[in-house]
């Protein structure tokens, strides 16, 4: 019997990111699935996110159609950082559980920590339609402009999400030492310079990861 990725069979009784999420009101945010870190603890080391550039892919299934008009992320503290750090987003569409074909970037959001504000983060203007029950994949390419940051093992706070998910278990890992199951496909960890690619398969998955950078998405329509 041939590896099954999308089958509800296997690891049914565990939550898979991939499910759909009910749409919420007009002019209200949504957010994909995983339990909400970096609120309660404001300021904790569980608010700082992975240390390397690289891109994060997080799943988004709306249950209906809908249009959004805004993306944000939320900044919390500097955490002693110096470097910009810069974070471009795309969204993404799927084939067999894994971002495919890039559909349009979003634009990029940048915390430089002696003048950003810490609050929400949002790149506005934006009219994208998404189709109901289709599986979309949230890229966030996360880039330090420097390496003083990431030398001491320092990002700024923000708000993550955590999980571990069904449908990054049936995946696998590539190593014992690859790290852990989760929320968010990692590529190009370490190596990630800019551009997020137009095309992507699983043949580039570099680990999976435990926490995400949590995008929260304005609903218009």
């Amino acid at each position: 019997m041939p590896y099954i990725y999308n089958s509800t069979i296997l690891g049914a009784s565990t939550p898979d990111s991939t499910a759909a999420i009910t749409l919420c009101p007009v002019n209200r945010y949504m957010r994909p699935w995983g339990s909400d870190l970096g609120v309660s603890t404001q300021s904790a080391n569980n608010s700082r996110h992975t240390v390397a550039n690289h891109i994060e892919y997080i799943a988004f299934k709306p249950a209906s159609d809908m249009t959004m008009d805004r993306f944000a992320i939320r900044y919390i503290a500097a955490n002693g950082t110096t470097d910009t750090w810069n974070y471009k987003v795309a969204l993404y569409s799927s084939t067999d559980g894994y971002p495919d074909s890039k559909l349009t970037e979003f634009g990029t959001i940048s915390i430089v920590p002696a003048s950003t504000t810490p609050g929400a983060l949002e790149i506005t203007g934006l009219s994208q339609a998404l189709t109901g029950n289709t599986l979309y994949w949230i890229a966030i390419g996360v880039q330090a402009s420097g390496s003083t940051d990431q030398s001491l093992g320092l990002t700024p706070f923000v708000g993550l999400l955590n999980g571990d998910f069904a449908n990054f278990r049936r995946r696998g890992m590539a190593s014992p030492a690859a790290g852990v199951d989760g929320i968010t496909w990692l590529e190009q960890v370490s190596s990630y310079s800019g551009t997020l690619p137009t095309s992507t398969t699983f043949a580039s998955n570099t680990a999976s990861g435990p926490l995400a950078i949590r995008p929260m998405i304005r609903r218009s329509a």
